[in-house]
């Protein structure tokens, strides 16, 4: 336990140093599997608590007019971990987070690690049936949410009355230190139907943070006291990976987390980054354009931003333009980063000076990744492969490995590797929309639709979008004599999918669906006719 002194923790005394973290690679074997690691590493998420005391007095997160330090967020931490001991939260229980960007998310997530736990991160765009769906694939110790559920439950106001308790006496647990045990599971729109649980290992979520942190030179053991924090605004979902990296980056380096109060709004965007002087706003680049959209712009003083990284979605070089442009203090041009959840997060990264100018190219591969092509074709196009220590365990529920038997991962995307080892990708080989930044896979929304009792045949597929990038776009075929209207099929879909998941463009296609030899359908062609016949003349 770690010594408290009259209510608060008394940092002075630790029951372990904190962890040492390095540059040098070297190269291991995990299962008879090659895999680059840092040879100075961490071995529990938990231990970035433990490496962050040395920026106890700096602010940490935000939210409203609530303002907690590095020492009274570590604090609550204790204060919600014995809370969630008393509910039976131990070693290995999972824990579900349902909900969206706040404080109490986040003291919850560390409580969970704290206790050696594992964080279960659900999409709070699901529909009740999804989230319920994930959930017992679960079968968690607790479930932390606001919805209504079946499963044993703590809101996330009940979170806050132990937070907001300052000065309350609490030890932090001394949690375990296997770095090949479960910390995180995170789902995935996979290519097969409903979302998967990717099963991330301390291992995995380790050599990703510590990649990020030596691209940008910000190891915490190189940091002087001196080292000014970057204060980073967050309107990515926690759910996500990205959201995972800025949180855990932030309490290592001294910077500070600043919430939207609410949903994702420009205004606030813009308000909050001239308050708060924000330096880095990570996000994705539809909500990047509507900032920038906003008829006030200009009004604000948004100086103090020096960096604008997006991902989730392909990145147009007009916007990058515009980024450089709008935002005075960004010095060079916007970078790029490129990673997938299955790999446990960013494989690899580009400076402005990288891809400016090269479209496609997301970057070079980070310093424990190694990528590959597979069958390229005569311009080196082919699938990209990945071996890493950062990549999963898998997925919830399946014995079968992600990774072939030399520990290579199949990305599902296509691109080429260039002579000086700049990765470019050319598109997807899996069947995945990108709304806005969120996942959507296409079987998972044909499913749902062919419930209905008048669909015979469905093809979901990716059209463009000038605000969101891609749009959910769904062909079908009515069966002989019946009848339904796309208004009558989407609130049909409502009842399965989140409301991003929704087709917003309909085609009721006279059929068949056109496929291939084995009768599957090719939804690339019904996306190429789509496009050549025009999608203003197919919305229903």
């Amino acid at each position: 336990m770690i010594p408290k002194k009259n209510g608060a923790l008394n940092m002075t005394q630790l029951t372990a140093n904190a962890p040492q973290w390095g540059r040098e690679v070297e190269r291991v074997h995990v299962d008879s599997v090659p895999y680059l690691a840092y040879r100075q590493r961490p071995r529990s998420v938990a231990d970035f608590l433990a490496t962050a005391r040395q920026w106890n007095q700096r602010e940490y997160l935000v939210q409203d007019d609530r303002r907690f330090t590095v020492a009274e967020h570590e604090a609550a931490v204790a204060r919600v971990a014995r809370y969630l001991e008393e509910r039976g939260v131990g070693p290995g229980s999972k824990v579900v987070l349902l909900g969206f960007n706040s404080i109490e998310w986040v003291v919850g997530f560390w409580a969970v690690q704290a206790l050696g736990a594992v964080a279960v991160l659900c999409n709070a765009w699901w529909s009740d049936d999804e989230a319920e769906s994930a959930i017992r694939q679960v079968e968690p110790a607790l479930v932390i949410t606001h919805r209504a559920t079946t499963w044993p439950s703590a809101g996330f106001d009940t979170l806050r009355t132990f937070v907001d308790d300052i000065g309350a006496e609490a030890e932090l647990p001394q949690w375990p230190r296997d770095e090949n045990a479960l910390a995180i599971i995170m789902f995935s729109s996979g290519t097969t139907g409903a979302p998967k649980g990717v099963l991330m290992p301390h291992r995995s979520v380790i050599a990703n943070i510590q990649n990020l942190l030596t691209l940008t030179g910000r190891l915490p053991n190189e940091l002087t006291a001196e080292h000014q924090g970057t204060v980073s605004l967050l309107s990515v979902p926690l759910f996500h990976l990205a959201g995972v990296q800025v949180c855990l980056t932030n309490l290592l380096c001294g910077g500070k987390l600043v919430f939207l109060p609410g949903k994702f709004d420009p205004d606030q965007v813009l308000t909050l980054i001239e308050t708060e002087r924000v330096k880095a706003w990570g996000s994705i680049p539809t909500m990047v354009t509507r900032v920038l959209d906003h008829p006030d712009f200009t009004r604000y003083d948004t100086t103090s931003v020096t960096s604008v990284p997006m991902g989730g979605a392909a990145i147009s070089a007009q916007l990058r333009e515009r980024v450089a442009q709008s935002f005075t203090g960004v010095k060079s041009r916007v970078g790029s980063l490129y990673g997938l959840t299955e790999a446990g997060g960013v494989l690899a990264a580009g400076s402005g000076k990288d891809v400016a100018g090269k479209p496609g190219c997301v970057g070079r591969a980070l310093p424990v990744v190694e990528l590959k092509i597979s069958n390229p074709d005569a311009d080196g196009i082919g699938e990209v492969m990945a071996r890493t220590p950062t990549v999963s365990d898998g997925y919830l529920g399946e014995s079968t490995a992600i990774t072939d038997a030399g520990g290579w991962l199949s990305t599902g995307d296509l691109g080429r590797l260039d002579a000086d080892g700049l990765l470019f990708i050319t598109g997807r080989s899996k069947d995945i929309i990108i709304r806005g930044g969120e996942n959507i896979s296409c079987v998972h929304v044909e499913d749902a639709l062919a419930t209905h009792p008048a669909v015979l045949e469905v093809a979901v597929v990716a059209l463009p979008h000038e605000d969101l990038g891609e749009q959910v776009g769904a062909a079908f075929v009515l069966r002989p004599g019946m009848h339904a209207a796309p208004t009558e099929l989407a609130a049909h879909a409502a009842t399965r999918l989140g409301r991003y998941e929704i087709p917003t463009c309909w085609w009721n296609h006279t059929g068949p669906l056109p496929t291939n030899a084995t009768g599957k359908i090719l939804r690339k062609e019904v996306r190429d006719e789509w496009l050549k016949h025009g999608i203003r003349d197919r919305i229903g």
